[in-house]
């Protein structure tokens, strides 16, 4: 049982399209824009974002007994609206910003 980070983005990004019912873009599209977009980040922000994102994956585990990325929708959700609100925000709040610009691309 291993974190994922492609994994966790696209948990991300389909957990975020749930939510977003009207949107028009696709889960795919969204996960691709993210990844495409981590990987045109500066080389030193990279490493700490990669590390939270995984620690987000792994933060279930003990609450859940599994992955993020591997959580039935109704416990993403559940996750990552508890992670809108705590300390990790901005975290969140970083990947619906580009999930939302990808899906509302139109």
């Amino acid at each position: 049982m291993l974190p994922d980070f492609a994994a966790t983005v696209g948990a991300l990004a389909a957990t975020v399209a749930e939510r977003e019912r009207c949107a028009t873009g696709s889960v795919q599209g969204a996960r691709d824009f993210v990844l495409a977009s981590f990987a045109a980040m500066p080389v030193y922000l990279r490493p700490p974002l990669r590390a939270a994102t995984l620690f987000f994956d792994l933060w279930a585990v003990p609450r859940r007994g599994r992955l993020f990325h591997r959580l039935p929708p109704r416990q993403r959700r559940a996750q990552m609206e508890a992670w809108e609100t705590g300390p990790a925000r901005m975290l969140i709040r970083f990947y619906v910003s580009l999930v939302l610009v990808s899906l509302w691309h139109d």
